[in-house]
């Protein structure tokens, strides 16, 4: 009987090595822009996601005196503040649509966007 030739698998890594539109080749860990991009991404989600609670628990008509409720409308007041009243409906507490806190998601959301694109211009376009 013949006997196979067993080789190891090569542990080296194959992959193509990407490179800088110099030709200098790119680090394995990620650029600081990258990170930065990241940071944003997670921060903006974060705030929509609170901005959207707000929302819906205003919406329901969700008792403000209640722990989770009143959370909620603690965290996000600072960053609905500054669109209250725009709309000039009469104020009650806690208004069922709450038009200004739509408004203030689509503003943070385009600041947001902004920011990445303004972070991405420095990173070299891939290979």
């Amino acid at each position: 009987m013949a006997e196979q030739s067993r080789e190891r698998p090569s542990t080296t890594d194959q992959r193509p090595v990407a490179v800088y539109p110099d030709g200098s080749p790119t680090p394995d860990t990620p650029h600081a822009d990258v990170l930065a991009v990241r940071v944003v991404r997670i921060l903006a989600g974060t705030l929509m996601v609170l901005l959207g609670f707000r929302f819906v628990l205003a919406l329901l008509g969700a008792n403000p005196y209640n722990g989770f409720v009143h959370t909620i409308y603690a965290a996000t007041w600072p960053f609905a503040a500054p669109f209250y009243g725009m709309f000039g409906y009469p104020p009650t507490y806690p208004p069922r649509f709450e038009l200004y806190t739509l408004f203030a998601m689509a503003v943070y959301a385009l600041v947001a966007w902004g920011l990445m694109a303004v972070l991405r211009i420095r990173r070299p376009a891939p290979p």
